[in-house]
């Protein structure tokens, strides 16, 4: 059973006082049916809760991915492959998918996994009072049928290009919970989840820690013992810690990764890895606000950032400008489109076409109202105050003065970005390997748990994403998507500022790590320490 809230301490790791070994090479007595070991890792924030689809947001998304599973999943190269899934058909019209699920499965407490409990999980997301932004892909369903313990079957109307890759992201939870409670959005699963997946819920302290356990009945048994996760809510406690041995995989803040990781300390223990993330920073606007009613502010504001001196002065050179909505270099990305020119004097031009001119106080003026707004972004994040606070500057030069509000994350999330209220936010988004941008531009995504958080409302955008979902034409899809692109360029509902490279750190004593398109953490239950390497002893719940 799972223990939450308990006195019992989860502690840290203190830093390693005796001599460590040369981590160059593998015991070779040893080899990869060692088992045992924990890793230590830093969370952000704390996650409003364990049910993916109903928290929304990154941290949940992380310690969800290691407690569940879904129908398929991605390979290292993004294909998709099976996971809770044995195989799957797909009909020759496109409009049926049949998944046939793996004998033998069972959620961690022993009960099995079977066709009902995909059924109970996709009427749950689908119910509509289900608060979740991620209903539509799966409403698009026509007829789920589930013929046996064994086989899941769906229909669509009207081909649905994303139908397949849908179902890489609806973790599989067990129906004899969900019928616990008529209303799922207080279901127990939020804070005693219970799945399938590589590990399972050990013990969880709110705000501090999360330990979770190897879940040896899962298809995908791990070999790392334990996965500890601390609350660490900035970067620079990340790297501290990391630098007092107390972190086993952790971002790496770009100065270190310029400047300190050549150090001994950090050499002799860690492996530093680089790659493209699959996310981007933005800056985007209240778009019911008047002050960014008239598209011309908004791309004068555009031509006011110099995207590259953000990329040298934040992330140390560390990142790619970027002009829109997708990862560059992939086939959804638009292959011309460039981020808007670093051009004060057409930014000067185009706040005086709307009427914004410059007062003798450096601010400018229209109908007798400065041009003033506040900025919020969430705390913790150092490299998003510090892109704040050089758009502060940038902005002034141009007279339209900015002020800055740094709130914690978890109460930005339910007083600023569910009710809208604010005038202009600094976020990211997390791509998924999946390019379907529906639930962050369709008009119809505007609800408070939905993603369409700048209340984005362009029809000819609308059709262009629904153009895409309609075909399973890669060239057509990718021209559709190309058009939205163009609009989002031409309206600047977001200023695109940049997608920043991946800064990894890992102990050197883990092998099995791949890097690959998908990044690190794909194969991590295949992840393993050779036994004499093992540092970390096991935390009893």
């Amino acid at each position: 059973m799972l223990s939450l809230g308990l006195g019992l301490s989860l502690v840290a790791c203190k830093p390693t006082t005796t001599p460590q070994p040369s981590y160059a090479n593998p015991p070779a007595a040893y080899n990869q049916t060692d088992a045992g070991d924990r890793l230590n890792y830093a969370l952000l924030g704390t996650p409003p809760n364990l049910v993916p689809f109903l928290a929304g947001e990154a941290n949940a998304s992380t310690l969800a991915g290691n407690i569940y599973q879904s129908l398929i999943t991605y390979d290292a190269t993004l294909n998709l492959i099976p996971q809770a899934a044995q195989s799957w058909q797909v009909s020759a019209d496109g409009l049926t998918l049949t998944f046939t699920l793996r004998p033998g499965l069972t959620f961690s407490d022993g009960t099995p996994l079977t066709s009902a409990d995909v059924s109970a999980t996709f009427h749950a997301i689908i119910n509509p009072t289900t608060r979740t932004p991620y209903a539509d892909d799966f409403l698009r369903v026509k007829a789920f049928a589930t013929p046996d313990p064994r086989t899941v079957k769906v229909t669509y109307a009207e081909p649905f290009a994303p139908a397949l890759a849908s179902w890489s992201g609806l973790p599989i939870l067990p129906a004899y919970i969900i019928a616990q409670t008529p209303d799922f959005n207080t279901t127990t699963l939020k804070t005693q989840p219970l799945g399938s997946g590589p590990y399972q819920l050990a013990k969880v302290r709110r705000g501090q820690d999360y330990l979770l356990q190897a879940n040896p009945s899962s298809s995908e048994a791990p070999r790392i013992g334990q996965l500890y996760y601390r609350i660490l809510p900035d970067q620079s406690a990340q790297w501290l810690a990391l630098k007092n041995g107390e972190l086993d995989v952790a971002s790496i803040p770009p100065l270190a990764y310029s400047r300190l990781i050549s150090a001994t300390w950090f050499t002799s223990q860690y492996r530093a890895y680089r790659y493209l993330s699959s996310s981007y920073t933005y800056l985007g606007f209240n778009l019911k606000n008047p002050l960014f009613a008239d598209r011309r502010v908004r791309q004068a504001l555009s031509h006011a950032v110099d995207r590259n001196g953000l990329i040298q002065a934040v992330l140390f050179g560390q990142g790619e400008p970027i002009a829109s909505i997708f990862k560059p270099g992939t086939w959804a990305s638009h292959p011309t489109l460039k981020p808007y020119a670093y051009n004060v004097a057409r930014a000067n031009a185009l706040l005086d076409e709307a009427g914004w001119m410059m007062g003798p106080d450096g601010v400018r003026v229209r109908s007798g109202k400065p041009f003033r707004f506040t900025l919020i972004t969430n705390q913790g994040n150092e490299d998003r105050l510090k892109t704040a606070q050089i758009l502060q500057a940038m902005f002034a030069a141009v007279g339209v003065q900015m002020e800055i509000r740094v709130q914690e994350w978890s109460s930005l999330l339910t007083t600023v970005l569910k009710p809208r209220a604010f005038e202009a936010i600094l976020m990211g988004w997390s791509l998924p390997a999946e390019p379907d941008p529906f639930d962050v531009w369709h008009s119809t995504k505007q609800g408070p748990d939905d993603f369409n958080i700048v209340g984005f409302n362009n029809p000819a955008a609308d059709a262009a994403i629904e153009a895409s979902r309609r075909t399973f034409n890669q060239t057509e899809r990718a021209r559709q998507l190309f058009r939205l692109q163009e609009i989002l360029a031409e309206e600047q509902p977001y200023l695109w500022l940049f997608a920043p490279y991946a800064l990894v750190a890992v102990h050197q004593r883990v092998q099995g790590i791949i890097p690959a398109p998908a990044g690190l953490g794909y194969n991590q239950p295949q992840w393993w320490v050779p036994q004499p390497w093992h540092l970390r002893p096991a935390l009893h719940p």
